[in-house]
């Protein structure tokens, strides 16, 4: 599932992509390529072009077909925090993890955790996988109501 702002086609989506409550891939939806196994959190927005060039194009002396387009490729088993936006030309490599809010708008290379506006790397994933070993709850799977009582009774105190 995903929006884009007309019907201008459908990005380049890999095996097992999950798009969580809808993402913006803008009016060249096909500049957009993302990798087998990514997840992309809801909101986020997919720039493909840089239309501040209509400035450019209105000047007295400027050419009425100035813009800017360029690819954007999300890499295999990656996961986009919530609104995200992902600008023009960037590439993001495999297994990264880009967090909630970022403004992506340079390279990310592969098994980086990388967050902020402008999203920047923060640490290696195995690094991330170090730090947060002993939060790692093992519930995926398990059915809704089993899961809810498992999370309920594990932050009970800091929910009274």
């Amino acid at each position: 599932m995903f929006k884009a702002s007309s019907n201008y086609g459908s990005p380049n989506l890999g095996k097992n992509v999950e798009i969580i409550g809808g993402a913006n891939f803008g009016s060249e939806p096909y500049l957009v390529k993302i990798g087998d196994n990514t997840t992309i959190s809801f909101d986020c927005a997919f720039v493909t072009h840089d239309a501040a060039t209509r400035v450019i194009r209105n000047l007295p002396d400027g050419d009425k077909e100035t813009v800017i387009y360029a690819p954007i490729v999300v890499g295999k088993n990656c996961f986009i925090g919530c609104r995200t936006v992902i600008l023009p030309g960037v590439t993001i490599g495999d297994n990264c993890i880009i967090g909630a809010g970022s403004i992506v708008n340079r390279d990310i290379p592969s098994n980086t955790v990388a967050a902020g506006t402008p999203c920047k790397p923060i640490c290696t994933l195995e690094a991330y996988r170090n730090k947060h070993k002993d939060d790692f709850m093992y519930i995926v799977s398990k059915p809704f109501n089993e899961k809810k009582q498992i999370l309920l009774d594990k932050f009970k105190a800091r929910l009274n």
